[in-house]
């Protein structure tokens, strides 16, 4: 009889650690936002539906402050439904990528198509900058960037 009662213990104790774990798991941490490097674009959702968007200048326990439109906007940590910050931009290193295998590629089918004479003789030559371009312009339009919640409230 006393293993039964035993078991049923540990059974609860279980179930109240995983409800806590769940629990602390869902609790947004404010400490995220403290954390913020001053002047970091940041976009600030309040529970009234409005989004502010700026550099962020400082948090305390109770609110956020940024600066937005050439003044400091102060924002009540009751107000706030989400905050994120924006991601590093990797337009350049996309735009590089592009060149680099729209140049190759183009590089390739043009020696694989070259001969002595006529349009074939030319295409490697022409092949490799305009793969090259194309690939750049692909690269350049790929979306990068956005943004990274940090402080949310379900």
């Amino acid at each position: 009889m006393g293993g039964k009662v035993v078991g049923r213990q540990m059974k609860r104790a279980l179930a109240i650690a995983f409800a806590a774990g769940i629990a602390a798991a869902q609790s947004p941490d404010w400490a995220a936002v403290k954390g913020i490097a001053k002047d970091i674009e940041v976009r600030v959702s309040s529970s009234d539906g409005k989004s502010m968007r700026g550099k962020f200048q400082s948090a305390s326990d109770d609110s956020l402050i940024l600066a937005a439109s050439n003044a400091e906007q102060t924002v009540a940590r009751a107000q706030i439904k989400r905050v994120s910050t924006k991601k590093k931009n990797h337009r350049l290193r996309n735009t590089l990528i592009g060149a680099g295998i729209g140049g190759g590629t183009g590089a390739a089918i043009g020696a694989s198509t070259k001969d002595d004479e006529g349009f074939f003789a030319i295409a490697e030559e022409v092949l490799a900058p305009s793969g090259a371009a194309f690939g750049a312009l692909i690269g350049a339009l790929i979306p990068t960037g956005g943004w990274r919640d940090v402080y949310r409230v379900k």
